[in-house]
């Protein structure tokens, strides 16, 4: 009998020697690294579950090929009935029926893994009438309400932590296939509980400081304060949950592009006790002049970033927030399928069941069914990207406009906006992907940490707040042939907000600050004093001024353009050029410096100018190497470039953003006979379409370019060069 085994083992060994290292590696990941998940939340009410049949509602989701699905068997508890579980928990006062126990074979057995639901910020309020120390305190002593309207949020620092650790060994006792905790979070004004203002004592010997500064030391201690209270949580659950089953996976609601001081959800922080990193990228608001299209794919590079290499999520929302019921119309799914896959993350979609059976789902299939079927050429890529944008979180968090003295021209408005960091990051990522350039989304800690060389070109858009560390290695960076382009107060203000005396990257700008913010200005000019490739092809003698200004004095760089002086009025005769300097150029080691005094990104966002995009045209004309030209595209493309097998597999996503005149948009324009370079790459052994399976045309173009074409474009194509 020993022999057997024995002879078993070795030759077990010799077949994992045989397929080499990559199959160890293989066996070795979870279930949730494989593949590109494709998660389905259907949102039903306890209620409902009662009246359904686990067969059917299994059957029906196997059958829109989704792989994984986010499963609620618990209400929100309202302390004063037994409706809450719908499995066996220590903590319910009556049994009703377990649902979890009929459907998790029925899941299993079509290929669905269950992720349990489980809401952690958000509990009706006669449930914490039982409970008023766990509920969140506001810094005037009250308690926390109104979240959703009817009800209110617990502390993660309280005894609500034991609580939910029952109800995950709970659920531990089923074969589930993992917990997904929505939530948690703190809020603006909280939290303020007699646990938090004794954690933090205990941590940094004083009280628990005031969030209504946001600035500086203390104020960065609270910040990192929440984010580690929420981290603690995070690591105890987690440990709670992989001591009875290590193959579960946990993971949470993570933070967005945003100020995370209102939330403590700092990813870089949190992500480390999660296996996955999720984030809502994907809803699609009321207001949808502030919801861009391109937010999806531009929230999966930020989690790329932020994940320390674990599986992202988008979390997408097939109806049209807030009404609930209205579903999107089928190219808006398509687009938010197509922009979270090709920047390497899943998909989630929420939905209610009255959109579940609809017949605009057809298209959800149809996405499912393509990343099923092309899994092989989405996991485990690459980005190509020598451009990289940055999104700073301490800027987020710490920077609240301007507060340097503020020369208001006459005539200006009295709204200023000044200092709108989200949208001037919202801006320039806009007019960057109008370049049909890719690119990544890097925050601070890649700035301090990682290794910049990678990048030919790195845009800071307003990026105010800087440690002198990320100033260091920028310089470094530029010095050793780097490219930048930076805005406005870039620099100016430490990493908690406090401003400095000048730029930390005064040295690379070329430039000194006056002490003094220009605005806001409604409809002045900039002038250019020289020709250059930065300005060229712009129409006029004049070009529009952003709203705000930096004054700011040339030391080393070159002056290319120089704000006027301010208008009196709006049809007078357009002043002489100021002495304040619009854009610079400065040179640096061996790298290159371009800095924009004005808040180009904001009042791009606001206004659209088509000089401001021929600004950035020409900047990533100049300052990032090419990685793909196309010809016969209108600037609505959005482009990602990606790879495998350490480069010798080329992946280019294309998405195709042009459509109606409003949104949600219902139909897309196709593109036509797409000419596509790849410069450098020559021959390649095979190139094809996977959205629209087909061989397609290419060949070298003598000076060693691959060159493609793409019959049609639809919303979205994938086409895969293999050299």
């Amino acid at each position: 009998m020993g022999k057997r085994i024995s002879s078993v083992v070795a030759t077990a060994l010799g077949v994992m020697f045989f397929l080499g290292p990559a199959f160890a590696q293989e066996q070795s990941r979870r279930w949730w690294e494989k593949e590109p998940l494709r998660i389905i939340d259907l949102v039903t009410s306890t209620g409902q579950i009662t009246h359904q049949d686990p067969v059917i509602l299994a059957g029906e989701k196997a059958a829109q090929f989704y792989n994984c699905e986010h499963l609620e068997v618990m209400d929100l508890p309202d302390g004063l009935d037994d409706r809450g579980f719908y499995f066996s928990s220590k903590l319910a006062s009556k049994k009703n029926r377990d649902f979890l126990k009929e459907y998790l074979p029925e899941a299993h057995r079509r290929g669905l893994r269950v992720l349990i639901y489980f809401n952690v910020h958000w509990y009706k309020k006669e449930f914490a009438r039982l409970h008023p120390d766990w509920v969140q305190i506001r810094e005037n002593g009250e308690p926390l309400g109104g979240v959703y309207e009817t009800g209110t949020s617990f502390c993660v620092n309280s005894p609500y932590r034991e609580w939910c650790f029952q109800i995950l060994r709970d659920l531990c006792a089923y074969p589930i296939d993992g917990i997904f905790y929505d939530g948690p979070i703190f809020f603006p004004e909280t939290c303020y509980c007699t646990y938090c203002r004794e954690k933090f004592r205990t941590r940094h010997g004083r009280d628990l400081p005031s969030k209504k500064g946001r600035k500086g030391k203390e104020f960065a201690d609270l910040l990192a304060f929440q984010a580690q209270s929420l981290a603690d949580y995070l690591k105890d659950s987690r440990a709670v949950i992989k001591s009875i089953n290590p193959e579960i996976a946990f993971y949470m609601n993570g933070g967005e592009r945003g100020g995370n001081w209102s939330t403590g959800r700092l990813n870089r922080v949190i992500v480390r006790e999660q296996d996955i990193l999720g984030s809502e990228g994907g809803f699609i608001g009321s207001d949808l002049m502030r919801t861009p299209i391109w937010k999806p794919g531009v929230t999966a590079r930020f989690l790329e970033t932020q994940s320390g290499g674990k599986p992202r999520v988008i979390f997408s929302a097939a109806g049209h927030k807030p009404w609930t019921y209205s579903l999107l119309p089928p190219p808006e799914i398509r687009l938010l399928y197509a922009q979270t896959i090709a920047n390497g993350a899943s998909v989630w979609l929420g939905m209610w069941p009255s959109e579940f059976r609809r017949p605009e789902m057809k298209t959800v299939a149809e996405m499912n069914r393509f990343v099923a079927d092309n899994g092989t050429y989405l996991v485990d890529t690459r980005s190509e990207a020598r451009t990289a944008i940055v999104w700073s979180d301490h800027t987020a968090n710490f920077y609240q406009g301007s507060d340097s003295p503020m020369v208001t021209p006459r005539n200006a408005p009295r709204e200023t906006g000044v200092g709108d960091f989200g949208q001037e990051f919202s801006g320039l990522t806009e007019a960057l992907i109008r370049t049909q350039t890719p690119f990544d989304v890097i925050d601070d800690q890649a700035l301090e940490t990682e290794n910049l060389n990678r990048y030919d070109w790195i845009i800071l858009p307003n990026a105010a707040c800087m440690s002198d560390r990320e100033a260091s290695n920028l310089r470094e960076f530029v010095r050793n042939g780097g490219r930048l382009l930076a805005t406005f107060e870039t620099s100016l203000y430490d990493e908690t907000g406090v401003r400095r005396r000048d730029f930390a990257l005064a040295e690379l700008f070329g430039v000194r600050f006056n002490n003094a913010v220009v605005g806001p200005k409604r409809f002045d000019f900039m002038k250019p004093l020289v020709k250059d490739p930065l300005l060229e092809g712009l129409p006029g003698e004049f070009i529009p001024a952003p709203a705000f200004h930096t004054s700011v004095r040339a030391v080393k760089g070159r002056t290319l353009v120089r704000f006027t002086e301010p208008l009196a009025g709006p049809y007078e005769k357009i002043p002489r050029a100021s002495e304040d300097p619009a854009l610079v150029r400065n040179s640096f080691g061996r790298g290159h410096v371009v800095y924009m005094a004005g808040d180009l990104g904001n009042s791009l966002q606001k206004f659209h100018l088509p000089e401001f995009f021929g600004l950035m045209t020409n900047a990533a004309r100049e300052l990032s190497r090419p990685l793909l030209g196309i010809e016969n595209a209108p600037s609505s493309l959005d482009v990602v470039l990606r790879s495998q097998d350490e480069g010798r597999r080329l992946i280019l996503h294309l998405l195709n953003l042009t459509g109606d005149m409003i949104r949600p948009i219902r139909k897309i324009v196709p593109i036509q006979d797409m000419r596509l370079t790849f410069p450098g790459v020559g021959k390649a052994r095979r190139v094809f379409s996977l959205m629209n399976p087909r061989e397609l045309e290419a060949g070298s173009d003598g000076k060693g370019n691959l060159q493609v074409i793409l019959p049609r474009l639809d919303e979205y194509e994938v086409v895969v060069i293999e050299k």
